[in-house]
Order: C-alpha cells, then structure tokens, then sequence
C-alpha cells in the first residue's frame, strides 16, 4: 500500500513537472512573439483554457493597437498632404506680393518709406523660405525621396550657386573660397537634388557664418567629399545639427531649422552620407557621394 501512495506520488510529482515545463516553455514562446520588431497574434500550443484566455485578451489588445497605428499613420499621410497643399497654395500669392514690393522699393522716393519697404520685404522673403522650407519637407516625408540618379559635375553645381547667391554673400560681406572651381569632379546624383543640398548649406552658412566661408572638392578611392566650412559665432550641437527643426540659437529666429535635415534626406536618398565637426569655432559640414569615373 505504501508503494502504490509513493508511485501514485511520484507520478503526479512528474506530470505537475512537465505541465510547469511545457508551461514555461509557451510564456516563452508567447515573449518571444511578442518581442518581434511587428508582432502578428500570438499563437499557442498547449490546450489550456487559463492560457488560452490569456493568450486571447493579449491578440485582442494587438488588434486594436495594429488599428489604432493604421487610423495613426492615414491620418499623419493626410495631415502631411494638406501640408503640402497649403504650402503650394501660399508660394504663389507670396510671390506675388515680392514682386510688388520689389517694385514699390524701386519706384519709391521717399527715404524713411523705403526704409520700411525694404524691411517688409525682407520679412516676406524669409516668410516665403519658411514656406518653400515646409513644402520639401511635407513633400519628402509624405511622398519619400526618388533620386533620378545621373553624371553630375558637383564642382561646376557649387560655382553656379556661388554665382547665384552673389549678391546675398555681398550684402552679408561675406566672401567665398572655392580654390577647385577649375577642377570637374564627376558624381551620381540627382542633379535637382544636389543642387538643393549645395544651395542649403550656402543658406546654412549665410545664417551663421561670423566670417567667409570655404568650399573643397576631394576625391578618395570610390568618394567624392565635398566640404563647406565656415566659423560661427555660437554653440552648434554637433549630435543634433542634421535633426528636423534644429536651430544654434532659437531666441534669433534666423531659420526654421530645416535645411540641413532636408540636406540629411536627399544625400542618404542618393546613396551618401553627410556628416558635421567642429574644430575650435570653425564648422564644417561633409558630403560624401559616389565618385564616376568617365572613360576616355
């Protein structure tokens, strides 16, 4: 009698054993799947209505999450639309009103109404950066970044746009240094797109350059690394300069702080990298893209 209550015992000791083994193993099956980067329901193996019940508050609560992110990211595609629409909408009216006040600064006569021209129209000017600013950047994070990728001379896009901020670096009395402007430095890009990096960085170091600012071309190996440098006069976070909306002095209120992000987006589109450094009070921002090598 003794030894059937031990084997009786022993037996409910060894099936009490493997439950709790084969219930462990499915919480850790169950953790597993829920530890997935995008979990789907969770599945279980071992018929147990305690478990079971669980298993089903817990793929309840995924279905409404995975709605919930569905309602989420419609909404955040519709607002990023309307974005984009409205911004499109406003460029052209604002426009319009610098065009007239370009031609009220060159008709007026009198000093001090001129004075005030000239300020609301500098005023507009960056109210229609703002904007063109907002635009891209509805349109990249709406719509994504599609370079059409193409041989172009990087060093003949920054002469260009040297020569078309000009009178911008003249009334800033600023001065830039291009000592490769001779040189033709073939890249794959998106011409449209770099010429909008370039102009960006040049707006960048407009902003807050404290003196001239520098452009070099280079060549290593399968890279081409452009650089533009200039020295600023304020603290630069050197970690966050490519994040969307950063600024280096917020209380100026000299930008949005979206130039360099939309810089980020279209270089990592074309298969580059941008990357910044500061070396005492001097700033330089680096692009790196894939070089070409034409065959004669």
């Amino acid at each position: 009698m003794e030894y059937l209550i031990i084997l009786i015992l022993f037996a409910a000791v060894v099936i009490l054993a493997v439950r709790t083994y084969l219930l462990k193993k499915q919480l850790r099956s169950v953790f597993y799947q829920l530890s997935e980067e995008q979990p789907g329901l969770v599945t279980v193996e071992l018929v147990d209505g305690d478990v079971e019940k669980v298993v089903r508050e817990i793929n309840t609560l995924l279905e409404r999450i995975q709605q919930e992110v569905i309602k989420s990211n419609v909404a955040s595609a519709t607002l990023k639309s309307s974005i984009a629409d409205i911004s499109h909408d406003m460029k052209t009216p604002l426009t319009s009103v610098i065009g007239y006040l370009q031609l009220a600064e060159k008709e007026c006569e009198d000093e001090k109404m001129g004075e005030l021209i000239k300020t609301c129209l500098e005023r507009t000017r960056y109210l229609n950066a703002l904007i063109n600013d907002f635009f891209e950047l509805s349109v990249i994070e709406s719509q994504g970044c599609i370079p059409k990728l193409e041989n172009v001379d990087v060093a003949g896009i920054i002469c260009e746009q040297i020569l078309a901020n000009h009178p911008i670096f003249e009334e800033k009395n600023i001065t830039p240094h291009f000592e490769d402007s001779d040189k033709s430095v073939i890249v794959s890009a998106d011409p449209n797109m770099l010429n909008r990096v370039v102009q960006n960085l040049i707006s960048n170091g407009v902003k807050y350059a404290s003196g001239d600012i520098s452009f070099s071309v280079c060549q290593e190996n399968e890279q081409v690394i452009v650089a533009v440098s200039n020295p600023v006069s304020a603290y630069v976070d050197i970690a966050h300069i490519f994040d969307r909306f950063y600024t280096q002095d917020k209380s100026r209120g000299k930008g949005s702080g979206i130039g360099l992000y939309i810089c980020r987006q279209l270089i990592e589109a074309m298969g580059g990298s941008i990357s910044a450094e500061m070396d005492q009070n001097r700033l330089s921002i680096k692009v790196m893209l894939n070089s070409v090598r034409l065959q004669n």
